[in-house]
């Protein structure tokens, strides 16, 4: 393997070294209060020239403030050194592709030692030299897991709900079915998920075609003759309509209630349905 540079701190906190000195004619100054953490690195390479560590020569201002670190912690210390293998593996793996390219990268990465989600880009500027940008996104990592989980409970409650529920997304493709609308329908939700292009409406009708879940996105008139009854209160819309293909073909009558879903900034994300079996309940009010 390559020995270390022989890395120096001059007056001004770069780093000079013969062989894996500063860029040239670059002004580091440039970088120093980017809102993006710079670092500049000396490369090393096992006998291969595989990329088997990265030496710090140069770190902006926001760069320590990323990995909470001071400047004397950093310059000319090894990434290996200071946080292990574990925790900049994947750094090493871009940093090999990047190097043995040419071709700049970008990836997101977790910080185990912080536990901190990094979105970097970085390149190779001239041969053993390469730069990271990397921006902080723990913030909106946390907030996308917290939402995940969020998102996981609702689907939980909807799977053993007694009426028939299903729920689709901004972009109308289905991302929950439940076991109740499974026995209506007989149509499993392995069959369905994922699925757009209104194959929702498949199940019911044996065609693709809106339905009253899409009134939340669509104009009420383009649905009002597909039901016999419909009613809007506050965004929730219910309908009532006979539907024959249900239940093995044997049809029912159902009570239909679509409402739309927001995010927690008030962002329409999608729209869920229940489908309730009436039949019995119509038979006993309209008797032949």
């Amino acid at each position: 393997m390559k020995r270390k540079p022989n890395l120096n701190s001059n007056e001004e906190g770069k780093i000079e070294s013969e062989e894996y000195g500063p860029l040239p004619g670059l002004d580091y100054q440039f970088f120093e209060y980017m809102q993006e953490g710079v670092t500049v690195y000396a490369v090393l390479r096992d006998e291969s020239g595989k990329v088997v560590d990265l030496v710090i020569t140069y770190a902006n201002i926001a760069a320590y403030r990323q990995k909470k670190s001071l400047k004397k912690g950093l310059i000319g210390k090894s990434i290996k050194d200071l946080y292990g293998y574990e925790a900049v593996s994947t750094d090493l793996k871009k940093a090999n592709e990047a190097v043995s390219t040419g071709r700049g990268v970008k990836y997101d990465v977790h910080f185990i030692p912080l536990d901190k989600y990094f979105s970097v880009s970085a390149f190779s500027p001239k041969e053993d030299v390469y730069v990271t940008l990397t921006i902080d996104i723990t913030k909106q990592r946390k907030a996308e897991e917290e939402m995940q989980i969020e998102r996981q409970k609702l689907l939980d409650i909807i799977e053993f709900l007694p009426d028939a529920t299903f729920v689709i997304d901004e972009n109308k493709r289905v991302i929950a079915w439940n076991k109740a609308i499974e026995e209506m329908t007989g149509t499993l939700k392995e069959d369905i998920l994922g699925k757009g292009e209104y194959a929702y409406s498949m199940p019911f009708y044996g065609e693709k075609r809106p339905i009253l879940v899409d009134l939340i996105f669509l104009s009420e008139k383009e649905m009002e003759d597909k039901y016999a009854y419909v009613k809007r209160e506050g965004k929730t819309l219910f309908a009532e309509v006979f539907v024959s293909n249900l239940f093995g073909g044997k049809g029912a009558y159902v009570s239909v209630k679509a409402s739309p879903l927001y995010d927690r900034e008030g962002n329409l994300v999608g729209s869920i349905e229940t489908v309730r079996d009436i039949t019995e309940l119509r038979k006993e009010l309209c008797p032949k």
